[in-house]
């Protein structure tokens, strides 16, 4: 926050006063509207300056913290993705498997970086360089753990296929038949699955 530089911003009523508090500046509400006065309007993306959508998301949007406005990555999270549905958002992952952005994030110094780990350090600095970043504080994010390996779940959206066994249960089920299972009680375990499954 610069002293001296107007800026507008666009922050849920509900929510002026704790902003004012956590930047320690006076702000002054110049227009109310709802939010959805802001659907079907565009923004310059602040990483990389390409105009996007503003969508309206869902009831994960709080007045509890922060704006009140949220960022929307429909390959990555249930409630983004089914926004971006809503909106017809390309359902872009831009994480490979290791965790790290790819090409496909659309920033030059961010593909490579681990999201895990150095990816926020570098987007901070780019929001930063862009005169994007109004605040900079730690929070805490609830995020999925893997119950084995106690290690952070990276949520992403990739190729999947499906095949139906409709046409093919009784094949499946006399091959089954042919198969040792050890244990036996998988084959206890397997048989109903099969039975079950479209």
């Amino acid at each position: 926050w610069s002293e001296g530089r107007t800026r507008r911003l666009i922050v849920a009523a509900g929510l002026v006063d704790s902003l004012q508090a956590t930047l320690g500046v006076s702000l002054s509400i110049e227009v109310q509207f709802t939010g959805g006065t802001l659907d079907g309007l565009r923004y310059e993306h602040p990483l990389t300056g390409a105009s996007a959508p503003v969508v309206l998301g869902g009831d994960y949007i709080t007045t509890e913290s922060g704006t009140g406005l949220v960022h929307t990555a429909p390959g990555h999270g249930a409630d983004d993705f089914l926004v971006g549905q809503k909106y017809g958002l390309e359902v872009a992952a831009p994480v490979d498997d290791a965790g790290n952005f790819t090409d496909e994030v659309g920033v030059e110094s961010l593909v490579g970086a681990n999201v895990l780990k150095d990816a926020n350090e570098k987007v901070i600095e780019i929001l930063q360089t862009n005169g994007a970043l109004l605040l900079e504080k730690p929070y805490q994010h609830k995020y999925p753990y893997d119950w084995r390996s106690k290690k952070p779940v990276i949520t992403r959206a990739t190729p999947q296929w499906f095949a139906s066994i409709d046409g093919l249960r009784q094949d499946v089920l006399a091959a089954m038949d042919q198969v040792n299972f050890i244990p036996t009680s998988y084959a206890n375990r397997m048989r109903p699955m099969i039975i079950g499954r479209s």
